[in-house]
């Protein structure tokens, strides 16, 4: 009889322990509502994409007619974004939104809404196409060259492109992972003040400078020269297209700014305006935040001296106060398996980032838009695939639309990138920079 009773309680905690161990995580359903911003020419449609990730996993949902994306979600904390292209009368918007920290517990109701507010942003003519700043492998194997910078501008448009009163900017603070005083409450205190703050100095040019459509400008950071001579992997500058950001009555460092080439006129030197402390350029070679921006109504000589638009963090970053307004394009970069990296720009400027590694010759590159490159009869047979430079094995990213575009470039395709306005959709981290021979 003990034989049989102990059989049936081994039977009973057998069934009690599996009914346990069957019991999966909540899952709860999730609507997140689109919201528009008031008085925009666009309402909700139905297809929008909504991502809702969190430290684990990721999800996507349509929105339907009404802007309304339902989710199945285990109980966690998530993100949720969006980002919608709409056009009319020749100008393209885009509407971006993100939204962190939303807590999915138990005790969810499955009828509540995540309102997830959108920004408007326009699309623009010259966008960042590429940026390397995190150095070269030198020869021996030993170090790294950190001295061959530049940044590729593009004119993604139809029309030709004025860049006379087209400024450089980097965002403060430098570094992702940085102590940032601008954020309070943990959120960014200019988020809704209508300016970003460039930190140090700006860029501009000396003269009138167009861009036709369908064509790039290289502008050298740092030690426009032929690098290949000493660092073989480097960057050969040696070209009389290319621009250099080259003011040494401005900027002195001599690592950073050696005579540039021959070959570039010094009309083609870019000037410096300079506002804070330091002898170079800062830039970070590991989380970069570039920026573009158009003064409106001035000059860019004019914006520099005017200290009012100054901003004062603390003694030693000074920045000046960039309206949202003028700025064309940006790209921040998080840096590649850190913890601490915080977002710089407000979602209406970049809502998104590029993770980024520096010390490895990999550059920070623009996507192609595959259908409205594909769309181009005159590309018909000059598309490359089979795109190669991604880094998606080594943590990075790669280009989802699969096109080689600097191969098809060659071939006498006419390339569109992506323009979102967010830089997870927009771009990603190429293996090799795509000026090194």
């Amino acid at each position: 009889m003990k034989n049989v009773l102990l059989v049936m309680l081994t039977v009973t905690l057998f069934f009690a322990s599996c009914k346990k161990d069957d019991v999966g995580p909540s899952i709860l359903t999730v609507n997140v509502q689109l919201n528009y911003p008031s008085g925009s020419s666009f309402t909700a449609k139905e297809g929008v994409t909504v991502k809702v990730t969190s430290s684990a996993s990721s999800y996507e949902a349509k929105t339907d007619a009404g802007g309304k994306a339902v989710f199945t979600l285990p109980v966690g904390v998530y993100e949720a974004s969006a980002t919608d292209s709409r056009s009319s009368n020749g100008r393209s918007y885009v509407y971006n939104g993100v939204k962190s920290g939303i807590s999915v517990a138990a005790n969810w109701v499955s009828s509540d809404v995540v309102s997830l507010d959108l920004v408007e942003s326009q699309r623009s003519q010259v966008i960042i196409k590429e940026v390397f700043v995190g150095g070269t492998p030198n020869d021996a194997g030993s170090g790294v060259f950190l001295y061959d910078r530049y940044i590729v501008l593009y004119n993604n448009s139809d029309a030709v492109a004025d860049l006379s009163k087209l400024c450089l900017a980097t965002i403060a603070p430098y570094n992702s992972t940085g102590s940032n005083a601008y954020i309070v409450g943990g959120q960014l205190s200019y988020a809704n003040a209508g300016w970003i703050p460039a930190g140090q100095a700006f860029w501009y040019f000396q003269q009138n400078v167009t861009l036709d459509p369908g064509k790039q400008l290289v502008i050298a950071i740092a030690n426009a020269v032929n690098n290949t001579v000493t660092y073989s992997k480097s960057i050969n500058f040696d070209n009389s297209s290319y621009y250099a950001t080259y003011d040494i009555a401005t900027f002195t460092h001599a690592a950073t700014y050696v005579t540039p080439a021959a070959s570039i006129p010094a009309t083609q030197y870019l000037k410096a305006y300079r506002y804070g402390l330091g002898t170079a350029w800062t830039l970070s070679v590991t989380s970069p935040g570039l920026f573009l921006f158009n003064v409106a109504n001035t000059t860019p000589v004019a914006f520099g001296a005017d200290v009012s638009q100054n901003d004062q963090q603390g003694a030693a970053l000074t920045s000046k106060k960039v309206p949202v307004s003028w700025v064309i394009d940006a790209v921040e970069a998080f840096q590649l398996n850190d913890n601490d990296n915080k977002k710089r720009f407000p979602a209406t400027v970049d809502a998104g980032y590029v993770y980024h590694a520096n010390r490895s010759g990999y550059s920070i590159y623009r996507n192609v838009d595959k259908a409205a490159t594909e769309a181009i009869a005159t590309n018909a047979g000059k598309i490359v695939s089979g795109y190669n430079f991604g880094t998606t094995s080594l943590g990075g990213s790669s280009d989802p639309s699969g096109i080689d575009a600097e191969a098809s470039i060659k071939a006498g395709a006419r390339i569109i990138f992506k323009d979102d306005n967010n830089a997870t959709n927009d771009f990603h981290l190429r293996s090799q920079a795509a000026l090194r021979n």
